[in-house]
């Protein structure tokens, strides 16, 4: 077995690397001065890191593709306040050689205990039709087993293996902790509950991460907001007496959640219970999406490097009180 090496969530300014990674994207392009040289992203169970190949370029990536494990050496340098490589020595390995737990992100809390956590959510749901739902859509084939290795994106926010399902679930909580601050408004908690768990069901058809996640082409022609959409219209045209306000209502939400349209909502959330689905959403992936950028960045840094996603640095330092 090849010894992994230094992990991306380990490697500093400086450091000379020696170690094993997967490749998530692989380009051949050409410089200013017309000569080829290599961009490779590289990944670990840690995280990312964009790669430069300057010498040989052509030689050393003919016949790697995205997916492939490879050695790499190289030495990390800072570049606008962004960490990345400088690859001396790009090799393709032979997966059995390799320890794939290392590689792949996953979720650090475990899947099993999520799992019950979540069943338990869905069964407390009173309004039969909701549940009834729920529970067809996830005896489906293949449903329960996808949705609980799926991540919830390719980037930004939990974009692991498990990550649909920890966000899921945090949704789920947040949800129950705060109807209580809002019991004035007079929300629908079944609803809500329902919402949270279909949301972005259809992200288990969107992405493939068999090694490093993917769109897959139903993803970027249908996109997940279609998929669960169509899942839950489905589902409920298929359950007698299933109420058509109460269908229209929770489509309503699944079709809202991304809040705005030009982050890709069909439609503005328009009720009391989308715009609540809508915040608990946007809350648990902006704080999971900032929370991994802060934790990626080294410890004697102030700030993080400009996030395009966020539009700003990040301070990474946590006020604690002194005992």
């Amino acid at each position: 077995m090849i010894p992994k090496g230094r992990f991306i969530s380990e490697i500093g300014e400086g450091d000379r690397i020696k170690a094993v990674f997967l490749i998530s994207e692989r380009r051949l392009l050409t410089a200013r001065n017309g000569k080829p040289y290599g961009k490779v992203i590289v990944s670990d169970k840690t995280g990312e890191i964009l790669g430069l190949i300057w010498e040989d370029a052509q030689e050393q990536i003919s016949g790697i593709t995205p997916g492939d494990v490879v050695g790499i050496r190289a030495t990390a340098e800072s570049y606008e306040s962004r960490l990345q490589l400088r690859v001396e020595k790009i090799t393709k390995l032979s997966e059995k050689d390799v320890d794939f737990a290392s590689l792949i992100p996953t979720t650090s809390r475990d899947m099993a205990s999520m799992m019950v956590e979540f069943e338990q959510a869905a069964a407390g749901i009173k309004n039969t039709y909701l549940r009834t739902l729920i529970e067809r859509i996830f005896e489906r084939e293949g449903v329960r087993d996808s949705f609980m290795k799926a991540p919830a994106a390719k980037g930004i926010h939990h974009n692991y293996v498990g990550g649909l399902l920890e966000h899921t679930l945090f949704m789920l909580k947040a949800i129950d902790a705060l109807l209580p601050v809002y019991v004035h408004v007079g929300l629908n908690r079944d609803m809500l509950l329902a919402g949270a768990i279909l949301h972005d069901l259809g992200k288990i058809y969107e992405y493939s991460c068999e090694k490093i996640i993917d769109i897959t082409p139903v993803g970027r022609l249908l996109g997940h907001i279609y998929l669960s959409a169509h899942m839950v219209d489905q589902e409920a045209g298929g359950i007698e007496g299933f109420p058509e306000e109460l269908k229209l209502q929770l489509l309503h939400m699944v079709l809202g959640h991304h809040g705005q349209l030009e982050f890709g909502s069909p439609k503005l959330p328009m009720t009391k219970e989308a715009i609540f689905l809508h915040m608990m959403d946007d809350l648990d992936a902006k704080l999971t999406g900032i929370c991994s950028i802060i934790e990626a960045t080294p410890e004697d840094e102030t700030f993080t490097a400009f996030s395009s996603v966020y539009n700003r640095h990040l301070y990474t330092r946590s006020y604690r009180d002194e005992e």
